[in-house]
């Protein structure tokens, strides 16, 4: 879903434990086992640890490197942007986990943007954004699910 300066995905069922799904999304070294959006990730799971990826936005990777500035072990994570007052578009990408029962939770991914460009970048890149992120998650769900089946 698109709207003003946000991007998210659609908001995904994933017949996983949210645990599983936690372990997985927070696994960065195995991203190329199943996120086709982001086959290439390294970070440690560590608040201001850069996290540096390989996004295929559409026209094949590029590198992308960001900072981890928010974690809620089960609940969510959330990178973003390294800027300085200068820099006129700012990010936050936020991946939420939803428990509702003991083997299935609800995953969404959400990009928040800022800064004086934010609207003229929105117009460029929040679909190609929006596609990556669908990716991410319904690939999430279907490595879960198949992690699942085999507990």
């Amino acid at each position: 879903m698109i709207t003003k300066n946000r991007v998210s995905s659609d908001e995904i069922i994933i017949n996983a434990p949210v645990e599983t799904v936690w372990e997985v999304l927070v696994d960065f070294s195995h991203y190329g086992d199943w996120n086709t959006f982001c086959p290439s990730c390294e970070a440690e799971l560590a608040i201001d640890s850069p996290i540096v990826m390989q996004v295929d936005l559409g026209s094949g990777l590029q590198e992308q490197i960001e900072y981890i500035c928010q974690i809620e072990p089960y609940e969510l994570i959330a990178w973003r942007m390294r800027n300085g007052l200068e820099d006129t578009i700012h990010a936050v990408r936020t991946q939420r986990l939803t428990k509702l029962n003991d083997h299935r939770c609800s995953y969404i991914s959400v990009d928040d943007f800022s800064g004086k460009d934010a609207a003229e970048m929105m117009k460029f890149m929040a679909k190609p954004v929006e596609t990556g992120f669908n990716k991410c998650g319904y690939d999430l769900k279907a490595h879960c699910e198949k992690l699942s089946a085999k507990i």
